[in-house]
């Protein structure tokens, strides 16, 4: 476990600025009503998608004056991903242990007059018992970290909160006014103003996305790194990097609206520079608002950085199980075969 945080850590480290561009992209939305399409030739965004990575970077860095503002929420981020490794990580071992016992039996046989050593025959099995373990590996991590993304998201957005408009009308900002300053003055003020729920603002669509989203994960990896009997690390890396880009494409939707609703949690308007943002009663609200006001484009907004990002993190943290687990079972990245 401690491997596995040391990994997460670095991780997080490498891949912070992207993180921190996906979130303020996902937070950012038209300055001028643009109707269904976001066609309208007067729409502009405080962080435009034709810029590169580079110039947003540089331009993060200008206005908020100092290349710390690229690591706005990091500490946050590292309580999130380490937390959120261990528990993934372990829960998903045992859940493959108990999964695989309950499907196959320990008397099964390769052979059957009737066929059914199909049914039991484990390399049929291995993704949809990889599916199923990182779901709900996922979902528990993901219930016991949350606070931790909610206050990451609050201290990523802190540029973008600067210019939530005078003109907002107070009743749709009840809660934070100003950016936080630390985690602690943080949750004081969420559990002040909000109580435990507050901490998991946006939480149903986060537990909707994780379902797929680690279940994808873990059964893409287990299917590439199939055929790989020495179990080494090089291709646990590229397995896990195939897999966490494809996973967070087929999720991102899903995330933005978590984003936005993290963001009315926090400072009362989902788009943090746009005085037309309305109050969102619920994850189907938030996700049909974006859809009228912004257009399907909106909800994959960040895809880039957030796609890079993951293909960093998670692959390194398969080659960090990988490697660990290698050690810990005899093995050797030569392949000498498991220790009875």
């Amino acid at each position: 476990m401690m491997v596995m945080n040391m990994s997460q850590t670095t991780a997080r480290l490498a891949t912070a600025p992207l993180d921190l561009i996906r979130i303020r992209m996902q937070l950012s939305a038209p300055t001028a009503s643009s109707g269904i399409g976001g066609t309208a030739s007067s729409v502009e965004y405080p962080l435009r998608s034709s810029f590169s990575l580079w110039s947003q970077l540089k331009e993060i860095v200008q206005k908020e004056g100092s290349i710390f503002a690229l690591f706005r929420g990091n500490l946050a981020a590292t309580y999130l991903w380490a937390g959120y490794a261990m528990v993934q990580f372990a829960v998903y071992g045992r859940l493959q242990q108990i999964i695989t016992a309950a499907i196959i039996p320990e008397n099964a046989t390769t052979s059957s007059k009737d066929g059914k050593n199909e049914i039991h025959n484990l390399g049929q099995r291995k993704t949809v018992v990889a599916f199923l373990s990182g779901a709900v590996a996922g979902t528990c991590a993901t219930l016991i970290t949350y606070p931790f993304d909610l206050c990451r998201t609050a201290f990523a957005a802190r540029g973008l909160a600067d210019t939530i408009p005078a003109a907002t009308p107070k009743a749709t900002r009840p809660h934070l006014q100003r950016p936080p300053t630390s985690i602690a003055g943080f949750a004081a003020d969420i559990y002040r103003n909000q109580g435990v729920r507050g901490f998991y603002a946006g939480g149903l669509p986060a537990v909707l996305q994780i379902v797929p989203y680690m279940g994808l994960n873990f059964s893409i990896y287990e299917y590439l790194t199939r055929q790989d009997h020495n179990k080494t690390v090089s291709v646990s890396g590229y397995a896990g990097s195939i897999a966490g880009a494809t996973s967070k494409i087929v999720v991102y939707p899903m995330d933005t609206v978590k984003k936005r609703l993290q963001a009315q949690a926090v400072f009362g308007t989902s788009t943090l520079h746009s005085s037309a943002s309305h109050p969102h009663v619920g994850m189907v609200d938030c996700a049909r608002a974006i859809y009228k006001r912004e257009g399907v484009a909106s909800f994959y907004r960040g895809i880039v950085p957030a796609v890079l990002k993951n293909m960093i993190g998670t692959g390194l943290s398969f080659a960090i199980f990988r490697a660990t687990k290698n050690v810990l079972e005899g093995r050797t990245e030569a392949g000498e075969g498991e220790l009875s």
